[in-house]
This record gives structure tokens, sequence and C-alpha cells, in this order.
């Protein structure tokens, strides 16, 4: 059974609408598209569509980044500024 979203009631599987608030539930076509457009948002393939279609690109990749950013740990963070360090040596080395 899973709980009413609205109100809580614990319906039954086939149930399509809440006899205590009369919401209906979510179809699985609505769950389906719901959870594919969470996967556009997150993805690096919506990251660049949304970068490529902004009217200020350069102001969309400063949005992602940063919101890339905040959803990073401190520990990530640092992995990260390790690996840009590590392959500016790298390159420092080969010139």
């Amino acid at each position: 059974m899973n709980p009413c979203q609205a109100c809580g009631y614990e319906r039954k599987d086939f149930d399509v609408r809440c006899p205590e608030c009369g919401n209906f539930y979510p179809t699985l076509a609505d769950l389906i598209a719901e959870d594919e457009a969470n996967e556009e948002k997150h993805s690096f393939r919506g990251r660049c569509k949304r970068i490529i279609n902004a009217d200020d690109s350069k102001q969309a990749l400063k949005d992602e980044l940063n919101e890339i950013k905040a959803g990073l740990s401190k520990k990530g963070i640092f992995t990260i500024f390790l690996i840009i360090a590590f392959v500016f040596a790298l390159t420092l080395s080969v010139l």
C-alpha cells in the first residue's frame, strides 16, 4: 500500500482516486515522465542543452557550475582541486 501524496491515506494498489480527499493518484506514465524530466535535469546532456539554449551562455555555464559545486562535499572539492593541480604540474613538467 502506498500513501496518498495529498492527505497520507493508505491506498490500495489499484485505486485511481483517494477516497479521503478526492485527489487523483499519478499514473505510471506520469511517474515515468517525471523520472525522465528529473534525469534530464541532472544529467550531463541536460546541463549542456540548457547552456547551449540559454540566451546568455556564459551566465548559464556559471549557474550550472555553481549548482554542481553546491552539491559537492568539501572532500569532493578538494579531490577536484588535486586533480587539476596534478594535471597542471604534469603540463609544466612537459614544457
